[in-house]
């Protein structure tokens, strides 16, 4: 889910009157059961623990929570932020051991596969999808074989993981590594491909799978899509509505989807044996503001603090997915590296802990509008920074890198 969806499937074609109503009815006060089944929600302990948090102590409180949290997760010891934040700052710096520093005929046994998980609307693509695009484009420009899943204008997810698996099928022939990169809603696609699809493929097919990155992804879900999906409130209920009068219920049916974990309780637990080789990247953003929210508009601001108010759980969240989802649940026990960064869900104008943003060349100061080219230097980064040993596993393939 991206802001510029966000912004699209908001009350589309209602007036201004059921607007007025919903504001105020809607979030004038707390719910006084807001919490009650914040233990049920399937999500991981951090998650919970941040939600209780949240609750008891405020955001600021349940924001220090997390940022610890996921420094005691992060298996790569804060060393893989350390890599990301050097090559970010120094757009000629490939470090020697990474995956940019290989030798072009083993950057080509290295296939990049891009998960958009954004909206075509009307025809027109998406800045977030552009974004990625321009990903695309340098993770091909840098050597590596590159391939963008084009899934359908506002696809099911089910759907998109069939698309997904098809396209990916034909490339364990041709590459001896397989990197697996999605964007938000991409991760339900991943997920799906992973659970659904992948884990019948031959057991050397699966151990070529080595790297997920999942960038803001909606791991354990989505707060926002809950809300839009399951809410009582005026704002959700008016906006089922109207995507009902509009023919759109695969939309619901996708929020529905959206909201909650794309895990399966008895897959998740399976995921380190069917993909033995497996380490999942995970960038969380963490919000950025004084008072626990994020800076950004993103999309709008009084709808987010409606759902802050409103939603039966919350937590701090990037303004469309809770930071501490973003992050595997713990059933999944893949080694798991995570790189923290603080701003909003356009991660592209975000910064880094220590204030490196996360695009210095192609943010657009002072504009929240994202600039395709920002996909294109934060690929660059990442394939400079990542070591080469994530995929050092098929001895004799490579050699010694």
């Amino acid at each position: 889910m991206t802001p510029e969806y966000s912004r699209r499937f908001f009350l589309p074609g209602l007036g201004i009157l059921a607007l007025w109503v919903s504001v105020l009815t809607s979030c004038s006060s707390y719910s006084p059961d807001r919490y009650d089944s914040a233990e049920i929600i399937q999500s991981s302990a951090l998650l919970k623990e941040a939600r209780l948090v949240t609750r008891d102590r405020g955001l600021l409180a349940a924001r220090e929570l997390v940022e610890g949290g996921l420094a005691r997760t992060d298996e790569s010891g804060g060393e893989m932020e350390r890599r990301i934040v050097r090559t970010t700052g120094d757009a000629t710096l490939v470090l020697p051991d990474s995956l940019a520093a290989l030798p072009e005929v083993k950057r080509k046994r290295i296939a990049i596969v891009i998960v958009p998980g954004t909206q075509v609307v009307s025809g027109k693509s998406s800045a977030t999808r552009d974004v990625l695009r321009n990903a695309s484009g340098m993770v091909k420009e840098m050597g590596f074989s590159t391939y963008f899943i084009d899934t359908p204008p506002r696809g099911g997810v089910s759907e998109n993981a069939v698309q997904v698996a098809a396209q990916i099928a034909p490339i364990f022939a041709t590459v001896d590594h397989v990197v697996l990169i999605m964007l938000s809603k991409g991760a339900h696609d991943v997920i799906s491909y992973l659970q659904d699809h992948a884990m019948e493929l031959p057991p050397a097919h699966r151990r070529k799978i080595d790297l997920v990155i999942s960038l803001v992804g909606t791991v354990q879900g989505s707060v926002v899509a809950d809300y839009f999906a399951n809410g009582n409130r005026p704002i959700p209920v008016a906006t089922r509505m109207s995507l009902a009068l509009q023919g759109q219920r695969n939309q619901i049916r996708m929020l529905e989807t959206i909201a909650a974990s794309p895990w399966r309780a008895g897959d998740a637990s399976r995921m380190r044996e069917a993909f033995p080789d497996l380490t999942w990247l995970s960038l969380a953003m963490i919000p950025d503001g004084k008072n626990g929210r994020i800076t950004e508009r993103l999309w709008s601001p009084f709808v987010r603090w409606c759902i802050y108010q409103n939603s039966p759980y919350y937590s701090p969240a990037d303004g469309l997915v809770e930071t501490a989802a973003s992050v595997l649940p713990d059933e999944v026990d893949f080694p798991e590296w995570i790189v923290p960064a603080y701003g909003s869900h356009a991660m592209a104008n975000g910064h880094y802990a220590d204030g490196t943003p996360v695009a210095p060349k192609t943010r657009n100061q002072g504009d929240e509008s994202l600039n395709p080219e920002s996909g294109g230097e934060v690929m660059s980064a990442y394939l400079r920074a990542l070591p080469t040993s994530l995929l050092n596993h098929h001895e004799g393939r490579f050699g010694n890198f």
